[in-house]
């Protein structure tokens, strides 16, 4: 049977998904630190990880193991009509000399608030990070509600609202008051970008998507599943998410290889 490894953080989403892990027999494992402990002796070569990086990529490390994600630039390559607004990826410092007021985000990891910024408010925000960081650059919209996506081979997995006019769902049972025809639009421009043959997607990662007050259904942003958030989204299926993003490393193929996220978050970091 599979294993997960959960970080010592204990949050609800790792207590979840432990739980229905033990449930389907798996063995679980909670970490104290960041070392594997020498008894650990996993039944097959099913591992699933649920740990932010960095330190997920010691710990997998560790197992063998490769965690995949989506490149810096994924989201930003995308074709306008699932952006329906302006997106582009810069360094840091290229962002810190833009005259107006912008969306900026860090390309891959939660190191400063993605928010509407100018350029001395982003300078306070990302004074520790390096100059040539890559965050993504966006003109500002209101999204009026926001889904969560856990996505295997290019099919949605789990699917979950998650932000309703600025409202965090904060019950897993609470799907803030989403409509089945509200649900089917939110799969049907997930699948869109999934099943478009202009797109490369990682074997598992998380799509958000929802929609622009104005402007319609469009991508929100890639994540990496197996630090992601669960919302509502089926437990089980976010399991089955995370086994598909932890690969013995000696068996990666050469797409794998490419979604290698640990090389894409030093690269954005640096």
């Amino acid at each position: 049977m599979p294993s997960l490894i959960v970080s010592s953080r204990y949050t609800t989403d790792s207590q979840v998904l432990r739980q229905v892990a033990q449930d389907h027999g798996w063995e679980t494992l909670r970490l104290d630190g960041r070392q594997v402990p020498d008894w650990f002796d996993p039944r097959d070569d099913q591992i699933a990880l649920f740990y932010t990086a960095p330190h997920a990529f010691d710990i997998a490390a560790q197992l063998s193991r490769t965690l995949l994600g989506c490149s810096p630039d994924w989201t930003v390559q995308l074709p306008h009509e699932f952006l329906l607004r302006k997106l582009r990826q810069m360094t840091l410092i290229e962002a810190l000399e833009l005259k107006e007021d912008s969306f900026v985000k860090h390309s891959v990891s939660k190191a400063f608030p993605a928010g509407v910024y100018n350029p001395e408010s982003l300078a306070v925000a990302t004074a520790k990070l390096h100059s040539n960081t890559l965050v993504h650059v966006g003109e500002p919209v209101e999204w009026a509600v926001e889904y969560r996506c856990f996505v295997i081979d290019r099919e949605i997995a789990a699917i979950s609202p998650y932000k309703r006019h600025g409202q965090v769902i904060k019950d897993h049972s609470n799907l803030l008051g989403a409509s089945r025809s509200e649900m089917d639009d939110a799969k049907r421009l997930a699948s869109s970008v999934l099943q478009s043959s202009r797109i490369q997607c990682p074997p598992a990662f998380v799509l958000d998507v929802g929609t622009i007050v104005g402007r319609g259904w469009a991508v929100v942003e890639f994540n990496e599943c197996w630090a992601s958030g669960i919302y509502a989204c089926d437990p089980k299926r976010v399991l089955d998410t995370l086994l598909r993003a932890c690969v013995p490393t000696h068996s990666l193929t050469e797409d794998e290889r490419h979604w290698d996220f640990k090389q894409h978050y030093f690269a954005a970091c640096s």
